[in-house]
């Protein structure tokens, strides 16, 4: 059972309190067989009340899953900018060697310990889901460092998974995220399931 901290559920009765940023996770074709039926199209009027402002950095940021896919799969309003991101540490070698070797040297690293990589603006996050790690690429970690300070709004999936992985993450960064939970889906949703048309 995932259990909230308190101050996190107050700010998540809260969305209406962002700094009019809204972060899309996984919002990808490649996992259509858990993504209910309406649930883009609903996101696709979601982004419509995150104007895009580039002098304020205010729109829409999509993070998309490159295990299955080579790009995003949808270009959803007011988009500011993809990012690509590794699904856990599973497919590549040299982040999967790094990654355990963080749990033998760090056995008792809590969740949202960060912990930079030699040469390069990237880190690793501890994160207590079945990924364990998560793996904050350059490109991510430049996207945390320009959200830091602000109140951003998180959808997208899968809930207890990847979605969790960059919502930990953010908050090692300084970036206040807050769920919104009518756009939110999971491994045990499915393309079966039809979200209710938003209007």
């Amino acid at each position: 059972m995932k259990v909230i901290k308190y101050s996190d559920f107050i700010n998540e009765a809260n969305v209406s309190n962002s700094d009019g940023i809204l972060v899309i996770v996984d919002v990808q074709t490649a996992f259509d067989e858990f993504i209910p039926q309406n649930f883009e199209q609903n996101i696709m009027k979601y982004c419509e009340e995150f104007p895009k402002d580039d002098n304020q950095g205010k729109g829409v940021y999509q993070i998309w899953d490159s295990n299955k896919a080579q790009n995003f799969s949808y270009n959803f309003p007011n988009t500011l900018q993809t990012i690509r991101k590794n699904y856990g540490t599973k497919f590549d070698a040299r982040i999967k060697k790094i990654a355990d070797n963080l749990t033998v040297k760090h056995p008792n690293a809590n969740e949202g310990d960060k912990f930079k990589l030699k040469d390069k603006n990237a880190y690793m996050v501890k994160i207590n889901n079945n990924h364990k790690w998560f793996y904050v690429n350059e490109e991510l970690y430049n996207l945390y460092l320009k959200l830091k300070g602000k109140t951003v709004i998180v959808i997208g999936g899968a809930d207890d998974e990847c979605l969790e992985d960059v919502y930990v993450s953010m908050k090692s960064f300084g970036v206040n995220p807050i769920y919104n939970h009518d756009y939110i889906y999971s491994a045990q949703t499915s393309d079966k399931q039809v979200s209710r048309p938003k209007q």
